[in-house]
């Protein structure tokens, strides 16, 4: 039987944030700390929880302003570098010194910045689906039109977030525009066709209720934000897990980051979008359980896992599907 053990941890500008540990009786694994993509909970999690509780402590957590969390206290300080110390803070209270540090979208940011600051207290990265620093220079690989569009979407977003707010609801809640979103997003290939409906309703709930300010806020410092030019010193074991299919990381940019990394790894998730980590979650547990074994993060697993999942002494890149 699992156990779920709830905390509120203080952020550094005194917001109470929430965090989860879920482990079972026999965990002894190294602990692995998710951190999420903007403007979502840690509903994109709950396959990689249930996978890997039973054989070590996985935390969950929210950002400031983000499902669970209080509004941030201090919206200036809203930023990369503060949910990065905000990660440390969650493990300080869950009694972690080290760990290893997984990332979706945003949240690779914020892991590449605690490897950055604090290498002593990463024992590995795994980011998924994300990029080191500027995301909106990359989305859609449309670098003038994406942040023509941002920096329209932001002034708008400030000036009227009441607006806004009023617009997230009437698109993401009423059932008829609710079913409309659902359909074009993955008839646009923002998500794949195997994205779970209830994990996209999920998401769609949270963008809902979620303060427009908070979001454009964070959005702001994390496209702005970068830890390109330390790449070549983060020395610690890195699974770089790309989307074939991701129009918001694209997969070039995957393969630069893992040339430029001392110890990276690629796995490509052929189809993968930018959902990936709920759309392919059997093959992305596959890739990270041999991850685990192949650093000596599991003595439980044995050291075979790691050549089935990445291949030993195969090529640095992987390919699933």
């Amino acid at each position: 039987m699992r156990t779920r053990t709830e905390k509120v941890v203080e952020a550094g500008d005194g917001t109470l944030l929430h965090a989860r540990e879920t482990r079972g009786p026999r965990a002894r694994g190294v602990p692995l700390i998710c951190c999420n993509g903007i403007g979502v909970s840690t509903i994109f999690w709950h396959f990689l929880e249930d996978r890997f509780s039973p054989e070590r402590p996985v935390i969950v957590w929210d950002y400031r302003g983000h499902g669970e969390s209080e509004h941030p206290r201090d919206l200036e300080d809203l930023s990369i570098e503060s949910c990065a110390a905000d990660l440390l803070a969650v493990l300080d209270a869950f009694g972690h010194e080290r760990a290893v540090l997984l990332g979706h979208s945003m949240g690779c940011q914020v892991i590449y910045e605690v490897a950055r600051r604090r290498p002593a207290r990463v024992l590995g990265l795994v980011p998924m689906l994300g990029t080191f620093g500027r995301p909106v220079h990359t989305f859609l690989d449309l670098e003038t039109g994406s942040l023509v569009s941002f920096a329209l979407g932001r002034r708008i977003g400030l000036a009227l977030p009441e607006l806004v707010a009023a617009g997230k609801r009437a698109l993401f809640c009423a059932p008829r525009a609710r079913r409309f979103v659902s359909w074009f997003a993955r008839a646009s290939g923002l998500v794949q066709a195997s994205m779970p409906q209830a994990d996209l309703e999920a998401y769609l709930d949270h963008l809902a209720k979620q303060s427009p300010v908070v979001f454009l806020k964070l959005a702001e410092r994390m496209a702005t934000h970068s830890v390109g030019a330390h790449l070549d010193d983060l020395d610690v074991p890195c699974l770089v897990v790309a989307g074939e299919r991701d129009v918001f990381t694209p997969l070039w940019l995957s393969e630069e980051i893992v040339a430029r990394l001392p110890r990276g790894r690629l796995f490509v998730l052929r189809d993968g979008s930018h959902a990936a980590l709920v759309e392919q979650p059997d093959a992305v547990h596959e890739a990270v359980a041999g991850f685990l074994a192949e650093q000596g993060f599991d003595a439980a697993t044995a050291a075979g896992a790691a050549a089935e999942a990445l291949g030993a002494a195969a090529p640095a890149v992987a390919r699933a599907g």
